[in-house]
């Protein structure tokens, strides 16, 4: 529910707005999409580019559908073989153990700069210094005051 008023807001402002950025003679974008002269090539290159450079995206996209293809149904049955094989197993278990490289990170690593991130950030400035200094400060240093002003007042 949020995100959507948030929407709403956004397209109504967007459309109330739009005279201010974009609409007719405002200057907002002003030089904001100049290009230097000596690099307007790069601005064109789109039509300088030779077409066999432009196929190459498609190219290796067809290439790799016709590899997966082949692969899962053409050659199904050696590689159900491999897979199924003590030669296959291993390969397996050796990839997919990956040498304990997460694990070692995560040991070694992740774990002591979430320590630290625990210890420094949280506990010391948001739950210490941001808090003292923040509502439980400012709550007990009106509390204080008041009760100080209470009893000048009431004569104590």
């Amino acid at each position: 529910i949020p995100l959507i008023l948030l929407a709403f807001g956004s397209i109504f402002v967007g459309y109330l707005a739009k005279d201010m950025m974009i609409g007719l003679g405002t200057n907002f974008w002003a030089n904001s999409l100049f290009i230097l002269p000596k690099n307007e090539i790069l601005a064109e290159s789109e039509f300088a580019t030779p077409t066999i450079i432009k196929l190459i995206p498609i190219l290796f996209s067809t290439l790799g559908s016709f590899v997966a293809y082949s692969v899962n149904f053409v050659v199904n049955s050696p590689i159900f073989a491999l897979k199924t094989s003590t030669f296959g197993n291993r390969l397996y278990c050796f990839f997919n153990k990956r040498w304990f490289f997460d694990k070692v990170f995560n040991d070694f690593l992740a774990r002591s700069f979430l320590r630290f991130g625990y210890g420094v950030s949280f506990k010391a400035l948001d739950k210490g210094a941001i808090e003292i200094l923040g509502p439980y400060g400012i709550s007990y240093t009106i509390r204080e005051m008041a009760q100080q002003i209470s009893k000048i007042q009431s004569g104590f």
